[in-house]
């Protein structure tokens, strides 16, 4: 499916760091301390690897931060094409990097190659991994309606019950960005502007949704909406958890 990047805002990462950073500690914290419970001999808990996939990662600004908060997890981002994927290996290349960072994948997510090739990609590097959560930051509203579907689709306990990336007993999918509210009205003012002026002008296809469409997606792939956290400048983060 043909449609543009909308690369994000100068500044905004920068902007929405920290409470992103605050809405993830809940999700970190809760999967850190469940795998080191009393019941669980100590070798396996030092020789068990949390992963974490993050959806449009470029410019790789979000998780290299993710990278030196939690540096118990190994973080893993994807970016769209070539261009992204050069990019951020030359930045990658200027900086000192995180050990438990990840190079980032090519996924484009309405390419079907795209994702047997990142499942084979990630299996080769460690065949029994299981990512216990998967991250979209801004990533909802710049790509045409249908797409989100995918990210479920393809990381349902429905069909990868055994041999899927995602935890199938507890992972979760978390996306932050501006929405619609649930009668797929503007919340504001300025979201109408943004999305009219900034991001129906890349393609008329992109736009604002609303939390409400995405769940219907979580929840025909087996996923239940679990949290609503409202975040600054009118953006929400939002957790839909495997449903169990």
């Amino acid at each position: 499916m043909s449609y543009p990047s909308v690369i994000s805002q100068e500044g905004s990462a920068a902007r929405n760091l920290a409470p992103i950073i605050e809405a993830l500690e809940p999700l970190l914290a809760s999967s850190s301390s469940s795998s080191s419970s009393a019941s669980t001999p100590p070798q396996l808990v030092e020789d068990s690897a949390r992963n974490v996939l993050e959806l449009g990662s470029y410019p790789y600004d979000h998780i290299s931060a993710f990278a030196g908060r939690w540096q118990d997890v190994e973080w893993w981002g994807c970016v769209r094409d070539e261009w992204e994927l050069k990019g951020v290996k030359e930045r990658l290349e200027k900086r000192e990097v995180k050990p438990n960072l990840h190079q980032p994948r090519k996924l484009d997510i309405s390419l079907e190659d795209d994702w047997e090739r990142l499942s084979k990609d990630v299996k080769s590097v460690d065949p029994v991994v299981r990512f216990e959560g998967i991250i979209m930051i801004n990533l909802v509203h710049c790509c045409p309606a249908g797409l989100p579907e995918n990210v479920f689709r393809h990381f349902s306990p429905l069909r990868h019950s055994s041999e899927g990336l995602l935890d199938s007993s507890k992972g979760w999918v978390a996306a932050y960005g501006p929405w619609l509210d649930d009668q797929g009205n503007y919340k504001s003012d300025a979201d109408e502007k943004f999305d009219n002026e900034y991001i129906k002008a890349h393609h008329p296809d992109l736009g604002l949704r609303s939390i409400e469409s995405i769940t219907r997606y979580a929840e025909k792939w087996g996923f239940v909406e679990e949290r609503r956290e409202e975040m600054p400048k009118g953006n929400t983060f939002v957790v839909w958890r495997v449903r169990r």
